[in-house]
């Protein structure tokens, strides 16, 4: 007996965990096309040679971080002051990795390992879209695939976008505030994590704090407001709790 599986063979090949990852990432990169390459013509103007700006994007491959990286070094921080300020501001991926743990069971740990690299906010969201809800199957390898072909899609796409920021950068007119490619960027990265008080609470207190810092030197200001968000985060889901 024919099945429909034989007979459509593509739309079976499309709905599998691989090319729904792959759809799935190049859909976000889509997304993140004007802040991607807005962000990179910023980075080409920090006064940083731009191989090593660029490089930020395959490096850390977070966007927050990243700005906060390349900031810190372009007004002269110390290693150990970008090295902390990157490590405030992705301290919420370990909460992201502890609710994706029970999904990854099964994986070989050196895709775990891999896993982690890739985990910022979009792959994060999307896998756990999937993962629970009613499209997932359960298999571990299904959801392996669909997490590195979403993560890889959009490191690369992330690369390739902040990448041509670079380039098109030393070619736009200064007049263009580029300067303010960096806070929007920002702005973008933290609405999709505004959900609950102590998402709000984070946001708002780090915002001002880093705003009444900013005249600190070596960029001092990103981390003070970094930390203070975490702590108003922590307290207040503390309290809600």
């Amino acid at each position: 007996m024919t099945t429909i599986a034989s007979r459509h063979p593509r739309a079976v090949r499309a709905a599998s965990p691989l090319w729904r990852g792959l759809a799935d990432g190049a859909g976000i990169v889509l997304a993140y096309v004007p802040f991607g390459t807005a962000l990179g013509a910023a980075l080409a103007r920090t006064g940083l040679p731009p191989g090593l700006s660029w490089s930020s994007s395959p490096l850390l491959f977070g966007g927050a971080a990243q700005l906060v990286a390349v900031q810190l070094l372009a007004g002269g921080a110390p290693a150990v002051v970008v090295v902390a300020a990157s490590l405030v501001v992705n301290a919420r991926l370990l909460l992201y990795s502890a609710s994706l743990a029970p999904y990854a069971r099964g994986w070989p740990r050196r895709w775990r390992w891999a896993g982690a690299y890739l985990l910022v906010d979009p792959v994060y969201a999307l896998a756990m879209g999937r993962f629970a809800g009613a499209d997932d199957d359960g298999e571990p390898r299904g959801r392996l695939r669909y997490y590195l072909a979403a993560g890889a899609t959009m490191w690369v796409g992330w690369s390739v976008l902040t990448g041509a920021g670079v380039v098109l950068g030393g070619l736009l007119p200064a007049w263009l505030p580029l300067g303010l490619a960096a806070p929007l960027t920002f702005l973008v990265l933290l609405l999709p994590m505004l959900a609950g008080r102590a998402a709000y609470a984070a946001a708002l207190v780090g915002g001002v704090v880093a705003l009444l810092a900013a005249g600190l030197p070596l960029g001092l200001g990103l981390l003070c407001g970094a930390g203070a968000g975490v702590v108003a985060g922590v307290v207040a889901e503390g309290r809600h709790a």
